[in-house]
């Protein structure tokens, strides 16, 4: 029996997962507003979206979109995306300054079991509404 054949740890897995990357663009969010710095050099931040911008078009393109609307949602997918992976390596330095001390680790752990739910509500969700396209 492989560990990932255990639902519960698999849920745990998933939700642990989604969680702290939820609190490291949380974290990573609240400093970048506080010290107005970005985490990441603008030329990683530009190639971060470019390759995710060629990927998002691509998709949206074999999905059946036009032109527009494959840049369109390429566009939006890298913009979102970008923001939340700058954020998290935000967080990720935040955390290593020892950031984390100032907001205490009772904060911390209450944040983590949030976001633990929320995380296994949203997969749930999607796990409901996408039932019937990867049904044969």
């Amino acid at each position: 029996m492989k560990i990932m054949d255990n639902p519960f740890i698999e849920a745990l897995a998933i939700s642990g997962g989604m969680a702290i990357f939820m609190i490291g663009i949380a974290l990573g969010i609240m400093d970048m507003i506080s010290t107005k710095i970005s985490p990441l050099p603008v030329a990683v931040i530009l190639l971060i979206f470019a390759i995710l911008f060629i990927v998002g078009s691509v998709f949206f393109e074999k999905r059946g979109a036009d032109e527009v609307g494959s840049l369109l949602g390429g566009g939006l997918v890298s913009f979102a995306t970008t923001f939340s992976i700058i954020s998290f390596f935000g967080g990720l330095i935040f955390a290593l300054n020892d950031g984390t001390t100032t907001i205490g680790w009772e904060k911390l752990i209450s944040a983590l079991a949030i976001c633990m739910i929320a995380s296994m509500l949203i997969v749930r969700f999607l796990a409901y509404k996408m039932q019937d396209q990867f049904e044969s």
